[in-house]
């Protein structure tokens, strides 16, 4: 075991926290680049890219330990957050 006490994981745990929302903000800046980039709102939703991507996560899972049901389903959520954010972007 790494840590003694849930102090010093916690703060731990911050700094990752803090790693992905630094993630995500560069993320999001992409997502609206591709909301300039599409001409139209039926382009947003690509199923085939989607599924592309579950598939390379699945794997990476695999290959780092994780579950990649656990992973597939938070990559699922994120896709569609990204969706959400590129429809509610597209005009801007």
């Amino acid at each position: 075991m790494k840590y003694d006490n849930m102090a010093d994981l916690r703060i731990e745990l911050n700094k990752i926290d803090s790693s992905l929302l630094s993630l995500f903000k560069d993320r999001f800046n992409l997502i609206h680049e591709a909301s300039i980039i599409k001409k139209n709102t039926n382009e947003i939703r690509d199923y085939e890219r989607i599924e592309e991507v579950i598939s390379g996560i699945r794997s990476q899972s695999e290959e780092l330990g994780l579950d990649p049901n656990s992973m597939e389903y938070l990559w699922r959520f994120l896709i569609e957050l990204s969706i959400r954010y590129e429809i509610d972007h597209f005009d801007d």
